[in-house]
């Protein structure tokens, strides 16, 4: 049996920081607008019809988070966390993880096409569905057989930590499947696989197989940053997260592994406060009501904008993967620009 796993680089979160957000551009919507087709073509996959009549997004993990997963989605759900449970060094902020309904519908989507290569949308995707994550990483397996053991392929990731120098945060070989797998704050895991007759981007002589999708929310291995920080297991946890078998685990979580995804947030001491006119994080998750950028200019509805988002002209970030860190708007028809809103971040 042939297993491919390493004819992919290291996955690596490319960071695009901001001191003062000025004016931004971005694409506007239009036939041609390849993100635009690209998402349409993902929703209509979905059966979603957006907007809503209360002009909110429709988040289909609100009639789906609360069944209990499958086994095979509990297999790659408790590999992973075995691994990051067996850390060495041991890790003192390592988050247990959950599974997400809206990272696995992304990562099964994508496992569709039977392609090997990453998913260069998967971030945009997956903030269609939910907007709790600024980036999602990650990893892809594939085998020669027209089934995939869960666990097998999330091992064969975790077996890379031969070729990781914890201490020098370097790779003697590929390594950044397994980096991903143990990242920290990686809370959050969506996985899909496919059985595929072919499957592009591999060999001529690989001639199909099954693909594996897991797609993680946040993303990690952000360049010169270790995937989490040693010290005695669990001594660096967030508020509100107890210690279980060396992993911190928040306090909605229960032992049954059932999804409750899209609930994360990367700042756990701000919980519960996105309503407010103020935002954490990157903004991402802010769901308040102004609507004027910092300047005193109406912003556009979104709608109008780009057709697959909302029908209101309220502040938001659909745009953390190109580097915006704070809720903005478009704020002039038939410009590409977009301007921040001045929105306060939560104290």
């Amino acid at each position: 049996m042939l297993r491919t796993t390493t004819f992919l680089p290291c996955v690596v979160c490319l960071l695009l920081l901001f001191g003062t957000i000025g004016i931004h551009c971005f694409p506007r919507a239009s036939e041609g607008n390849e993100e635009r087709e690209n998402l349409v073509h993902f929703l209509r996959s979905l059966n979603l019809e957006l907007p809503l009549e209360n002009d909110d997004v429709r988040d289909p993990q609100s009639d789906t988070q609360k069944r209990q997963i499958t086994s095979d989605q509990k297999k790659y759900l408790d590999a992973h966390n075995a691994a990051r449970s067996n850390v060495n060094p041991t890790a003192a902020n390592m988050k247990k993880m959950k599974w997400s309904d809206d990272l696995a519908v992304v990562a099964q989507n994508y496992a569709n096409k039977c392609i090997w290569g990453h998913n260069s949308a998967r971030t945009t995707e997956t903030k269609v569905l939910t907007s709790e994550f600024s980036y999602v990483g990650e990893n892809l397996y594939a085998t020669s057989s027209s089934t995939v053991d869960p666990t097998y392929a999330v091992e064969n990731w975790d077996s890379e930590k031969k070729d990781y120098t914890y201490n020098s945060n370097t790779c003697s070989d590929v390594c950044g499947h397994y980096t991903q797998v143990v990242w920290a704050n990686s809370e959050y895991l969506g996985c899909a696989s496919k059985t595929c007759t072919s499957i592009s981007g591999l060999p001529s002589s690989y001639t199909g197989g099954t693909i594996v999708v897991c797609n993680y929310g946040n993303g990690g291995n952000r360049r010169g940053v270790k995937p989490y920080v040693s010290g005695a297991s669990c001594s660096s946890c967030p508020g509100g997260y107890t210690c279980s078998g060396n992993l911190c685990v928040n306090g909605s979580d229960t032992s049954s592994g059932s999804g409750s995804g899209g609930s994360t947030t990367t700042d756990p001491g701000n919980e519960n406060i996105p309503d407010k006119d103020c935002y954490t994080g990157d903004g991402s998750s802010y769901s308040g009501t102004v609507s004027k950028t910092a300047s005193g200019k109406t912003c556009l509805t979104w709608s109008n904008v780009y057709p697959f988002l909302p029908n209101n002209n309220h502040c938001r970030n659909y745009f953390a993967q190109y580097g915006i860190t704070e809720p903005v708007c478009y704020m002039q028809a038939g410009t590409y620009y977009v301007e921040p809103c001045g929105i306060p971040k939560c104290v």
